[in-house]
């Protein structure tokens, strides 16, 4: 039985499995034949869209930065009625995200690639500029809209680049805790 030619699988879906090895086992598995075998395709098919494993990796890059930029470019256009409840919103949409691998696998990557050093520095600079805006609408200070955003983003950060493991009510508890503390009032002092 002769079976149709298969159709090249689309470049993002090589993209996501490479960063789906970066994270589990590290850039020296991020091979042509290692992403095939798991993606059950032949390595021609790499070569639809890579010109070679440089070119993945820079191609690796520049996916999840335009990945994650265009996120949070959406969030940003969103009008913002209640900037405490999208402050919420946002800590609850990262408590309940698994999908923290890929930023995980490209901060390791940084630690030894200029280009993704950048694109990640880059990335963490637009989340925070995104956080303190949604500060600065809640009617806090420049100065301390930019440390609460901070504290919530290296809180985050902390959170899913960490082994550490907590149970799942725990994790609402203090994502609630964190939610007021972050919204309270500095105390005036004299």
């Amino acid at each position: 039985m002769v079976h149709p030619p298969q159709k090249p699988l689309d470049r993002d879906a090589w993209l996501r499995k490479a960063l789906d090895v970066l994270f589990l086992s590290g850039i020296v598995q991020i091979k042509v034949e290692v992403l095939a075998r798991k993606l059950n395709l032949t390595k021609g098919s790499f070569y639809w869209h890579f010109k070679d494993r440089d070119d993945l990796l820079r191609s690796m890059v520049d996916w999840w930065r335009d990945q994650q930029l265009t996120f949070i470019a959406r969030l940003a256009e969103q009008q913002i009625a209640d900037p405490t409840g999208q402050i919420k919103a946002v800590i609850n949409f990262t408590q309940h995200t698994e999908d923290s691998h890929h930023d995980v696998a490209m901060r390791e990557f940084a630690r030894f690639n200029k280009i993704a050093a950048l694109a990640v520095a880059t990335v963490d600079q637009q989340r925070v500029d995104y956080l303190a805006r949604l500060f600065r609408e809640a009617d806090f200070t420049d100065a301390e809209a930019l440390l609460r955003a901070r504290a919530l983003y290296f809180y985050q950060v902390g959170e899913y680049t960490t082994s550490l493991v907590i149970d799942p009510g725990l994790r609402d508890e203090l994502a609630e805790r964190q939610f007021k503390l972050l919204i309270c009032r500095p105390l005036e002092t004299g």
